[in-house]
């Protein structure tokens, strides 16, 4: 696009809401469209919404950048379920009718998503809800998203595919606003990813409906996943299934493409398997009377999500080693917070970590200590299958220093 075209663009975009003339919309999206009250299209876009969270592998309290936010109705609703944000978008009266929406401190940024005014590194997610379209240099705007996610940072896309800019009402708005108005089909969103250094990217269609309609042209997105597998596995190969099912994808009037910068894992907030495994643990087996004692660990994450070492809400969803104390004589608890240790970091499945800590002192007699992980404010791992590790202690006044 020649640079006069793509000022044009940038300044039509700048003052779109002033070219509305009024904002009552806006405040009230998605529940009002320009033109008042339209349940489909609020339901599609609360479908959506919901989509491009479910594809976020983040708990509550990651760092969320919500851009082309427009009036920031998706920032609004990632604050609801605890997320961070950042809401930006290239209009100022966009960002204006937004910081309404949002609660006081909440972070907005007046800019081009071409050239993020963010540092490398910066967040944990990306989300672009109908917003790329609009831009005329969009894969240089996909190459910021890279740059600014952190490792394992996920970016969710949500665009129109073929045939929207010849839609009556795109053609609509680029008479009377002068927006740009293009096709970005899931595809060519994917390619763009992958160019831009994303490590890998997935189409996933969504079960919308067709213009806004009432009539559904798609059973749930579930059953086309998985009536290749149920239904053809036995008679057709692997490669047939897989081919069936892509194309059964491609049928979806709607897609969400989720490109990853690295590997993606789950987060303890929002947590897959969890699973740990006790390598070592090493302490002493008498020790005296009201006095620390000091216990050495190793630990492996065998399990499929990644344990937070700090907590980002409520005290919630960072892991620590949880030690429960019980009666050595008749195993009843004790004790079921004796003791916590905190991890130094976060660690990410498969990795391997040494722990020292000094446990706190117990009164003369034999106890026994179970050895656990929690998700603080969640559950115990043992809780879900994970396997516990025991050891005896005696405390007693005939016992050296430790």
């Amino acid at each position: 696009m020649a640079k006069e075209s793509y000022q044009r663009s940038r300044e039509a975009e700048k003052l779109h809401v002033q070219k509305i003339g009024h904002t009552e919309w806006l405040r009230s999206k998605p529940f009002l469209a320009r033109n008042g009250l339209d349940v489909d299209r609020a339901l599609t876009e609360i479908q959506v919404f919901a989509a491009l969270v479910e594809n976020l592998p983040f708990g509550p309290g990651a760092r969320i950048l919500d851009v082309g936010a427009g009036p920031c109705w998706v920032s609004e609703w990632l604050q609801k379920l605890g997320y961070a944000t950042i809401s930006c978008d290239l209009a100022h009266d966009m960002l204006r009718v937004g910081q309404g929406r949002l609660r006081p401190g909440s972070s907005l940024v007046a800019g081009d998503m071409a050239a993020l005014p963010l540092a490398d590194a910066s967040v944990d997610g990306v989300v672009c809800y109908g917003a790329l379209h609009h831009v005329p240099n969009w894969p240089e705007a996909v190459a910021e998203f890279h740059r600014v996610l952190r490792p394992h940072g996920v970016l969710v896309l949500q665009e129109p595919g073929r045939g929207h800019a010849q839609q009556a009402e795109s053609i609509a708005q680029m008479e009377q606003f002068g927006v740009l108005e293009q096709d970005l089909p899931p595809r060519t969103l994917r390619r763009a990813c992958l160019g831009a250094g994303f490590s890998n990217a997935w189409i996933r269609p969504l079960n919308g409906t067709l213009g806004h309609g009432r009539l559904r042209i798609m059973p749930a997105y579930p059953f086309l996943r998985a009536a290749p597998r149920l239904f053809l596995k036995k008679r057709l190969s692997r490669w047939r299934c897989a081919v069936l099912e892509h194309g059964l994808n491609m049928l979806a009037p709607m897609h969400l493409v989720v490109a990853a910068k690295g590997v993606i894992w789950a987060d303890s907030l929002r947590p897959e398997t969890m699973v740990a495994r006790f390598q070592r643990v090493e302490l002493p087996v008498v020790v005296p009377p009201d006095q620390t004692f000091p216990v050495e660990l190793e630990l492996l994450n065998t399990g499929l999500t990644r344990w937070r070492a700090e907590a980002i809400r409520d005290g919630m969803g960072h892991v620590r080693v949880g030690v429960s104390c019980l009666h050595a004589s008749d195993g009843t608890l004790k004790d079921l917070d004796y003791a916590r240790i905190a991890l130094p970091r976060d660690l990410p499945p498969g990795e391997r970590l040494k722990l020292a800590a000094r446990l706190p002192c117990l009164p003369a007699g034999e106890w026994i200590l179970r050895f656990d992980m929690v998700a603080e404010g969640l559950f115990w791992f043992a809780n879900k299958g994970s396997r516990t590790v025991s050891r005896t202690i005696i405390v007693t006044t005939d016992a050296p220093p430790v």
